[in-house]
């Protein structure tokens, strides 16, 4: 790929199978791609390896950025021999690790969706007294009220959680999960953080702040955010480790 700099580390690859890759890498399989390579290791003309790599350079080709490579042992069995397909795998590990970093997860039914609470209540008021601000990514809040029916992650004791989404269709909001009533599955949920509070920092730091901290809603950014109860894998996969690991 000719706009790639070339450097000691940079190396074209065939790719004999792909493992696990998104959708606009996944297609490249018996094409070569240009690779920066890690430099942890020495690799040499010849060798098959596997490559761990996220996406770089789009163009007539691609080029990716290796985060670490493996030597290939002969007569290894790969994730392929799985039968699922690189994109499946890779939608997979996706919403494992969306479940893990959830900070609430609950099965239950949208009953409702509404506009935010303060969003309903300045629309009340005179226009003319209002000032809007005008984003060019405005989200267009909503509210999906969920009816609890079991807490598969986190504490969670009332009948219902609020669930703020973002409704609008704008490119910068495409792909996350938009809700309306009727909807039932699992819901992955994040805590949104009150303004001004100063709750900062990794999940198990936010972990030990106080509940003023928090909004009395959750947020849902991501289409990994819902599934619906006849889907298969995701948090069935999730819920059938964590069987596994108590059986032990």
């Amino acid at each position: 790929m000719k706009d790639v700099p070339i450097t000691e580390r940079t190396a074209i690859v065939t790719i004999d199978e792909s493992i696990e890759a998104p959708p606009d890498l996944a297609g490249y399989v018996g094409q070569d791609i240009t690779v920066e390579l890690s430099g942890r290791q020495k690799v040499a003309i010849g060798q098959q390896m596997i490559f761990h790599a996220t996406g770089w350079m789009f163009g007539e080709s691609v080029a990716v950025r290796s985060l670490r490579e493996e030597l290939f042992e002969s007569g290894r069995r790969l994730a392929a021999s799985t039968g699922t397909d690189a994109v499946d795998r890779h939608t997979e590990k996706k919403r494992l690790s969306h479940f893990a970093d959830a900070d609430l997860v609950v099965a239950g039914k949208v009953v409702a969706v509404r506009l935010p609470t303060e969003s309903a209540a300045a629309k009340k008021k005179d226009r003319a007294s209002v000032t809007f601000p005008i984003t060019e990514h405005d989200p267009n809040w909503r509210e999906a009220i969920i009816q609890v029916d079991d807490v598969i992650k986190g504490a969670y004791k009332e009948a219902q959680v609020i669930v703020r989404f973002p409704a609008s269709s704008d490119v910068m909001w495409q792909g996350t999960s938009k809700f309306e009533a009727g909807q039932q599955g699992y819901f992955l949920l994040h805590r949104a953080q009150r303004k001004g509070s100063k709750a900062k920092g990794s999940k198990k730091q936010r972990d030990i702040k106080t509940r003023s901290d928090f909004a009395d809603y959750y947020l849902a950014l991501d289409s990994a955010d819902f599934q619906p109860f006849d889907e298969p894998g995701g948090i069935r996969t999730a819920l059938e480790a964590q069987i596994r690991k108590r059986q032990k």
